[in-house]
């Protein structure tokens, strides 16, 4: 058994995260009046104040406990709620138990399944600016907030294109009209995580009723990291399967069609491509001129207009790049004390364009090789030795990183297919994460190509 005061230090840092999750009236309802009893091994025995709260805790609330308690102590698996005598339990508490004991049904606050979901305020339908590229799915998106379609609906991308504005300008629309709303927002890791530690702490019950039973809206971003992992597939398409036949709103974002996402079982695939497909392609000149004229407009500095069209007609390529350059615009000319001119704007897309020479695939490969003794053919051959797959796998990642390229151009410079470029990716990222040397590795290798090109 743990000390006093040790059990109250953890049971407070347990109930500072619970009180960022869970609503404050669900918080001081439910969780308040809980106390902690002893900590032994992986099993936590919490106190509740009589049967009544015990009940609704074990019902509704015990997955939130069991995924705090695992926050703080990993090892923890099981929670234990006994009911415990407490004379300093909390009115609200009290009469809830005596109108229960006379037969008086009150309706106490019912807890969320889930924290209000993070969305970026910036994120709506307004702010989105509609182009040739994205008109489809923007209309699309728009559609299904507003409950003229059911469908899911599957946007895919390059990155930098608006995929997750769309995505989460469906939340924020549907969270304006109704704020009740149970929407479920979360990246395709975080599902595969949040899945993972349910199985290892016994909550896989709580995880199925929140996703099947208590999810009106799911939206799930990068679905193509699901590449690869069967059981969680098998999970994702049961629940598609209640969600659609009770006509709740799901969105997916992905970088790839699903026929394109490889090791996609054919369950999960078909339920997917029930739905509608809006692809967006990199915004043209038109576009990228709206865009940023609308950021222009929002900015205390006046931009004017020549400068604009000339940043979007030198400017290709993903949202993020046009917005960037624009702030640097904007930032060099209050640091520097100087007007907003062409001659100001040309500095700028210095760092935005390669010139002298431009970095390239070629650079990249050429480098790979070198580092590691090999020969361009060895980068493009279908041997599978770890000598030559490994840095292999990296230039992909490199020409993905540092040049941005469509994974269906990757492809073809590698002799691979769409699908197993992606795969390739997703091995990289998890590799890097885990493997620190071979992070600092890569961030030598980067270093080495970008040294061969004369910046400004």
């Amino acid at each position: 058994m743990r000390g006093g005061s040790g059990l109250e230090q953890e049971w407070e840092k347990v109930c500072n995260y619970l009180s960022d999750v869970v609503p404050s009236n669900f918080y001081q309802f439910w969780i308040k009046p809980l106390k902690v009893i002893e900590i032994k091994e992986n099993q936590v025995v919490m106190g509740c104040p009589n049967t009544f709260i015990r009940d609704w805790i074990k019902e509704h609330f015990i997955h939130y406990l069991k995924e705090a308690w695992h926050k703080f102590r990993p090892q923890c698996a099981q929670i234990v709620l006994k009911v415990i005598s407490d004379n300093n339990q909390s009115g609200k508490v009290k009469r809830a138990s005596e109108k229960l004991k006379r037969g008086v049904w009150i309706q106490p606050p019912l807890p969320l399944s889930f924290p209000r979901p993070r969305f970026c305020k910036r994120f709506t339908f307004e702010e989105f600016v509609v182009g040739k590229t994205n008109a489809y799915a923007y209309s699309a998106s728009k559609h299904l907030a507003s409950g003229e379609i059911y469908q899911p609906l599957y946007l895919y991308s390059d990155t930098g294109l608006g995929k997750s504005h769309l995505s989460q300008a469906v939340g924020n629309f549907l969270l304006t009209n109704n704020r009740n709303l149970r929407i479920c927002y979360l990246t395709t890791e975080e599902f595969t995580n949040e899945m993972v530690r349910a199985l290892k702490t016994n909550y896989i019950e709580e995880f199925k009723k929140k996703y099947r039973d208590e999810c009106d809206v799911l939206i799930l971003e990068n679905i193509h990291f699901l590449s690869g992992k069967e059981k969680i597939q098998t999970e994702l398409a049961y629940t598609l399967d209640i969600l659609l036949e009770a006509q709740r709103k799901v969105v997916f974002t992905s970088l790839t069609p699903p026929q394109k996402i490889p090791a996609l079982k054919r369950e999960l695939r078909s339920r997917i491509e029930s739905g509608l497909f809006a692809f967006i392609n990199p915004p043209d000149e038109e576009t990228r001129f709206n865009i940023l004229r609308k950021k222009a407009q929002k900015s205390a500095v006046k931009i004017p207009q020549k400068v604009i069209q000339h940043l979007a007609a030198k400017i290709e390529g993903d949202v993020r790049r046009l917005e960037s350059a624009l702030k640097n615009v904007i930032a060099r000319s209050i640091v520097q004390k100087r007007p907003i001119d062409l001659d100001l704007a040309d500095e700028v897309l210095s760092f935005f364009i390669e010139t002298h020479p431009p970095l390239s695939l070629s650079m990249i490969k050429n480098t790979i090789c070198a580092y590691y003794n090999l020969t361009p053919d060895d980068l493009i051959s279908k041997s599978r030795k770890r000598q030559i797959a490994q840095p292999r796998k990296v230039a992909i990642y490199l020409a993905k990183n540092l040049l941005n390229m469509p994974l269906a151009e990757i492809g073809k410079h590698f002799n691979r297919h769409h699908a197993t470029i992606i795969s390739i990716l997703n091995s990289a990222e998890k590799e890097i994460r885990r493997n620190a040397p071979l992070a600092k590795e890569i961030a030598f290798i980067s270093e080495k190509i970008k040294s061969q090109i004369s910046l400004p």
